[in-house]
């Protein structure tokens, strides 16, 4: 957990390794509901690295079959064979190094992480994050679009849709990081046609 830099403005896009990651949860309350898994894929030269992943189920003593299963098919001896809390995030953030995260609504992935760091270390998510539905909607819309206007449209089951990527695992962190790992590769072609081709660029707000 030692000082890390952060990625150089003038860095091209080719050069970057970015790590596209996903929390399943048992809710949507950022302030009560606990992660129950970590799924990450990294992308490098705007690749998907298969072999660079990352996959972790928590262990949360407290959730039941039907807050799992109802969604991400886990059952409640599935979380507990997993590792606890502090150790998946510890295990996360060897797994992320310096790397720019891209996440799916992002916010609300890096929050859910961050309670736990802060809970435990005192500390929050130093890495610069790219959220693939803004991203998306700039390269769209533009950048000063509200997002909100047509909230749905930019759900990841529509983009995947929209930019020809085939729903596959849905709902389990490793399946949607994957699914957002390809939109983002996509969303990367897109963004080089408009001049992002370098960190600062893509990374702009």
């Amino acid at each position: 957990m030692e000082n890390r830099k952060k990625i150089p403005a003038k860095k091209p896009l080719n050069e970057v390794r970015f790590v596209v990651f996903d929390t399943e949860t048992t809710g949507f309350d950022l302030k009560t509901d606990k992660i129950i898994s970590i799924g990450a894929i990294a992308l490098t030269a705007q690749r998907i690295e298969v072999g660079d992943s990352f996959e972790v189920l928590v262990r949360q003593e407290k959730v039941g079959d039907r807050e799992a299963v109802s969604v991400h098919g886990l059952l409640r001896k599935d979380i507990a064979s997993g590792i606890n809390e502090i150790s998946a995030v510890t295990a996360f953030l060897d797994y992320i190094g310096n790397s720019v995260l891209v996440a799916q609504h992002a916010g609300f992935d890096i929050t859910m992480v961050n309670r736990v760091l802060w809970k435990n270390f005192g500390i929050r998510l130093f890495n610069d994050v790219v959220d693939t539905a803004s991203l998306a909607k700039r390269l769209e819309k533009g950048p000063y679009y509200n997002l909100a206007h047509k909230a749905g449209e930019y759900r990841l089951d529509n983009l995947c849709e929209r930019y020809n990527i085939r729903l596959h695992d849905r709902h389990t962190s490793a399946g949607d990081a994957y699914l957002t790992a390809q939109l983002f590769q996509r969303l990367l072609a897109k963004g080089k046609k408009s001049g992002i081709d370098t960190a600062g660029s893509l990374l702009m707000t």
